[in-house]
């Protein structure tokens, strides 16, 4: 069986007239601007008189009529009106979900995880490594930045691993101090970041 797909919402009687006009209205407005030819197109709809809409509006009327037999054609086969907006705002949420989780642990006052020995690395050297690339777009000096650390001795990398080293020590008895002096739900919630990093 295929899957249910629900009909689209037909456009309206401007929107169909903007369809057949945007080219001549594009040259008119002098350009490709779309709020300049946006702008044009609805004050010339505004002075189009009855009759000349009247075409524009059948079409829509004929349309929308195609529209709601086909939208009850789908809900009688089973499909659930407004799904795909649903869907599509389920999806949005869950990004304005994941953003407000990190704002709110940020904001709980917890401590932040510390750099680990490359992103010390990359800090202390990243202008020369960036004109070495002769670019600052973040993939390229990430790439070269990464190449050169790959290509350090144990003895050069020895430093920042120390350094790493002591942050993470830091971190981590900071961490337990939150978590003693902190709600429990804060605690929890760093706890499901550290799974997420």
């Amino acid at each position: 069986m295929t899957d249910l797909v629900e009909p689209s919402r037909p456009q309206n009687a401007y929107w169909l007239w903007l369809g057949e006009n945007r080219d001549a209205l594009t040259k008119q407005a002098g350009g490709g601007s779309v709020s300049a030819v946006g702008k044009l197109a609805g004050e010339t709809w505004k002075a189009m008189s009855a009759a000349q809409k009247a075409t524009f509006e059948k079409k829509a009327a004929a349309l929308k009529a195609e529209y709601e037999a086909a939208m009850a054609k789908f809900i009688a086969d089973g499909g659930v009106k407004g799904k795909r907006r649903a869907e599509k705002a389920e999806i949005k949420k869950g990004k304005t979900d994941k953003k407000a989780k990190k704002e709110a642990r940020k904001a709980s006052g917890a401590p932040s995880k510390p750099q680990n020995a490359y992103w010390l690395y990359l800090a202390e050297n990243r202008e020369a490594i960036t004109k070495e690339a002769g670019s600052a777009t973040g993939s390229v000096v990430g790439k070269l930045a990464g190449q050169k650390w790959k290509a350090l001795s144990a003895a050069a990398k020895a430093p920042y691993e120390k350094k790493a080293a002591e942050l993470k020590a830091e971190y981590e008895k900071a961490l337990e101090e939150f978590k003693k002096n902190a709600p429990a739900e804060a605690g929890d919630e760093e706890d499901e970041g550290e799974e997420e990093a």
